[in-house]
């Protein structure tokens, strides 16, 4: 499906250690209402199935319900919310939502315990209304998909939070390799793994999923940093056309967007058999971590039949 993406507010009602738009440092919006008007009526016609809205958090913007409202009267047949989730503990507001077309809710789950959760986002109370939500959005029929940043600080709780989503019903699991811009900059000394460290929790958490007949996808991995043939998951694996506004400007391709600018590729990259299919790897982890644990020698040989390359 070809989706329109929005950045509609860089505020937040939370302050996460890992936010990769830097949402804790603002004290004021840099997004123009009027870009974000004039975007979705540039594009009406296009054949733009989806709206995904995030931010920092959407749903405190001011305008955020008539957003909803504009989107439904241009004609875009459906909604994809990024929300940590905490508004919509308030059941009649997630009917609202659901009522002018908020089919998915793609809701940040980043522990099983408001001890873990509540510590990264610095959100007291918030975990607790995050569990509220989702179950909200689920009782309201919505697709609901949670996604987990990976820090040090829930490392070892990935296979709890796999098992929480399943109890709850989440219809799909999407766990993120911490992409250390943002807020993460300042802080990645203390909450980046490394990729070895990642798989030995990742894997039961995905195998569990998995068993539960839920739809699980990887965000942000280099494809021979996974293995066992979870590398099929890369969220990049689907198809998607996502066009962009951020912050006024305009980007044609999400996917490449990451791929040409936010990432890089290395010697081990050269003579990869899936070199047009990787994201690459995030360059402040090679800054931080180097590429001595990075091989072609990795990836499946199989793997690069029936996937798109990016470009």
């Amino acid at each position: 499906m070809k989706c329109l993406s929005i950045h509609l507010t860089d505020l937040c009602n939370s302050e996460c250690t890992f936010c990769v738009v830097g949402s804790p440092l603002y004290t004021t919006d840099s997004v123009r209402y009027d870009e974000v008007l004039s975007f979705l009526e540039d594009h009406q016609h296009e054949g733009y199935g989806a709206v995904n809205l995030h931010g920092g958090e959407p749903t405190i913007h001011p305008h955020f319900v008539e957003v909803l409202d504009y989107i439904r009267e241009l004609g875009y047949s459906e909604v994809h919310l990024q929300t940590n989730g905490i508004r919509l503990a308030r059941e009649r507001f997630v009917k609202t939502l659901v009522e002018r077309n908020v089919t998915k809710f793609i809701v940040s789950l980043h522990g099983d315990e408001a001890e873990y959760h509540d510590s990264q986002t610095f959100s007291p109370g918030g975990f607790a209304k995050t569990i509220e939500g989702i179950r909200n959005a689920k009782d309201h029929g919505a697709h609901v998909r949670t996604n987990t940043v990976i820090t040090r600080q829930n490392l070892d709780r990935l296979t709890a939070i796999s098992e929480l989503a399943c109890d709850l019903g989440v219809h799909h699991i999407n766990f993120s390799n911490l992409h250390p811009v943002g807020s993460a900059r300042f802080s990645r000394a203390r909450i980046m793994p490394d990729l070895a460290a990642i798989r030995r929790h990742l894997y039961p958490a995905v195998d569990h999923a998995i068993a539960c007949g839920r739809t699980v996808t990887l965000e942000g991995f280099p494809y021979c940093s996974i293995d066992g043939g979870r590398e099929q998951l890369h969220l990049t694996n689907e198809y998607r056309h996502i066009k962009l506004l951020v912050r006024g400007q305009v980007l044609e391709s999400y996917d490449n967007f990451m791929r040409d600018k936010m990432s890089v590729f290395g010697a081990p990259c050269s003579d990869c058999s899936v070199r047009s299919i990787c994201g690459g790897v995030y360059p402040e982890y090679i800054d931080y971590f180097g590429w001595e644990e990075f091989s072609a020698d990795a990836v499946p040989l199989n793997l690069v039949e029936g996937l798109v390359p990016l470009s």
